[in-house]
């Protein structure tokens, strides 16, 4: 029986509306995402989390002051969810504890250790940080990193011969978090020509943006050209949140074809593209793979994160009652089920 939080107030949305500050919300489990207001709410008020990743939902907040966006905050906030995909009631009433206490003191020094002394603080890698801090920036207003020139150089200009061995990680995440229309046009004709290793930094970059259609069909292009593991991994998460539905459908399709043995790129699949798994053909393509390649363990986490996504509530099932279901995917599925009454 779940335990989320059911009631509307008071909550997260109740207490930043209190503290006067002006907030944006993102999740930064797989990639970075923008919440929006209606999806931060309805997750405050006790519904599923839109993005759930390894069971939990990796909340970020930047809060600033509307007078003075150099006055500002960000939250890392990695919440436990329940079997459900929401909020238990005791993390909400403790996180809430906690915000409440730090607005109230007029310490300085105990206020920054009631927001980040806590067990639910998380350090996200450094590709992730360079996201949110360009992300964060944009937002505020704030200018670029010194390493936006070169690299926007590197990036758009054709016949760049500066070395890419220097690029810096904070400027190519400014570029892309900062670039026009023009810029992605340049970034698609440029792509083909950046070496491989700094092609395959961009791809995965991109993985915290949406790429238009043009650079999608691009990345789609080269992954297609390229038939090696890593191009083919990098392009998967670089498409994981393009509009082009239909393109990356085909693409990932094509890639548990032609890369069935590689647990790589299954998993980029399954952790990237988890909303196209509602398609139950490719989902069971998908499952049979992780049940070949995956220890017991691993497919166990990967389907137990699957099961909390939006949508996907019944994909186990569906899998188990499918009749062209492999041998090892019932086998594995069995293993899951009986692991899961053993610890209840």
């Amino acid at each position: 029986m779940s335990t989320s939080n059911t009631q509307t107030t008071p909550g997260l949305v109740d207490f930043l509306e209190r503290s006067g500050a002006r907030y944006r919300a993102f999740d930064l489990g797989s990639q970075l995402r923008n919440l929006s207001k209606d999806q931060f709410a309805r997750f405050d008020q006790g519904q599923p989390y839109p993005y759930p990743h390894l069971s939990h939902a990796w909340l970020i907040l930047l809060l600033w002051n509307p007078e003075q966006r150099e006055q500002h905050s960000i939250w890392f906030m990695k919440l436990p969810l329940d079997e459900q995909g929401g909020m238990p009631a005791a993390v909400m009433t403790d996180v809430l504890d906690r915000l409440y206490r730090s607005l109230a003191t007029a310490d300085p020094k105990e206020r920054q250790r009631l927001l980040t002394d806590h067990p639910y603080q998380f350090t996200p890698p450094d590709n992730k940080m360079a996201a949110l801090h360009a992300r964060a920036s944009r937002i505020l207003g704030a200018p670029p990193s010194a390493f936006y020139t070169d690299a926007q150089r590197l990036l758009t200009m054709e016949g760049a011969s500066e070395d890419w061995a220097n690029i810096g990680l904070q400027g190519l995440f400014d570029v892309l978090e900062r670039r026009s229309p023009a810029d992605e046009q340049a970034l698609t004709r440029q792509l083909p020509e950046i070496p491989d290793f700094a092609r395959h930094q961009v791809l995965n970059a991109l993985e915290h943006h949406k790429p238009g259609v043009a650079l999608t069909e691009r990345i789609i292009e080269l992954g297609h050209e390229h038939q090696d593991v890593a191009t083919r991994v990098a392009s998967l998460r670089a498409l994981s949140q393009s509009p082009a539905t239909g393109l990356v459908d085909a693409f990932v399709s094509d890639s548990l074809n032609h890369f069935s043995d590689e647990l790589d790129v299954v998993l980029a699949v399954l952790s990237r593209h988890p909303g196209l798994l509602a398609n139950t053909d490719l989902a069971l393509v998908a499952l049979d793979r992780l049940a070949e390649l995956a220890d017991t363990d691993g497919f166990n986490r990967v389907v137990q994160g699957l099961a909390l996504q939006p949508g996907l509530s019944g994909l186990i099932l569906q899998a188990l009652r499918h009749p062209h279901r492999s041998d090892a995917l019932a086998s594995a599925i069995g293993q899951l089920i009986n692991s899961t009454r053993t610890v209840q």
